[in-house]
């Protein structure tokens, strides 16, 4: 409830910088929030009305790719690449942690959707590292890359913990990072506002 009450006001927020500045950076951002709180949403009803269903899930994970994509075209509309630099090696290890990840996890899970979200956040990854080791050109963009960054290692940690750790009770680290993530969220709105120069 506390992250659909968070992202749902972070999703008015972005809306309305978009109405306002007519700007495709809050408005991939609007639609950032609100796939998430759509799911989240989504997920809360379906549980209390018709109970635990794979179909549920289905739905959800689509909620959740479309997130991701909004993401990773926010982070290009706000820190269009430099074509002139070469790629380093470390920005490459995003890709790669994604893939890594994505194998642990098939075990515990379906084999299309790990892949997936490893395509996704691969290039979430990659593209934030590529950004962030060039502090010249994309000063600032650093708070938004960090955010995202920070976002993605955590819906990781949260993944790997469901994995362990099973129940409701407040000692599974499950909920620590899920509340992380909501504390996350409005990061992102001050990142765009400095990647965007207000």
């Amino acid at each position: 409830i506390l992250q659909i009450a968070v992202l749902l006001v972070c999703t008015l927020i972005a809306a309305k910088k978009a109405l306002d500045l007519d700007s495709r950076d809050w408005t991939l951002l609007a639609f950032f929030f609100a796939n998430f709180a759509l799911d989240d949403l989504y997920l809360v009803i379906c549980l209390l009305t018709v109970g635990e269903s794979s179909i549920l899930f289905v739905v959800s994970e689509l909620s959740w790719y479309a997130a991701f994509i909004f993401l990773y075209l926010l982070i290009l509309q706000a820190a269009p690449p430099e074509t002139a630099k070469e790629t380093r090696l470390l920005p490459w290890l995003g890709p790669v942690f994604a893939a890594g990840m994505a194998v642990f996890f098939i075990q515990w899970g379906n084999i299309v959707s790990n892949l997936i979200y490893a395509v996704l956040i691969g290039l979430i990854l990659f593209a934030v590292t590529r950004r962030l080791m060039d502090r010249e050109q994309y000063a600032r963009q650093r708070p938004l890359c960090v955010t995202a960054l920070v976002f993605c290692l955590l819906e990781y940690a949260l993944w790997t913990a469901s994995c362990f750790f099973e129940g409701e009770s407040i000692t599974n680290p499950y909920y620590l990072f899920d509340l992380m993530i909501t504390l996350c969220f409005p990061f992102f709105i001050r990142g765009t506002r400095k990647a965007v120069g207000e």
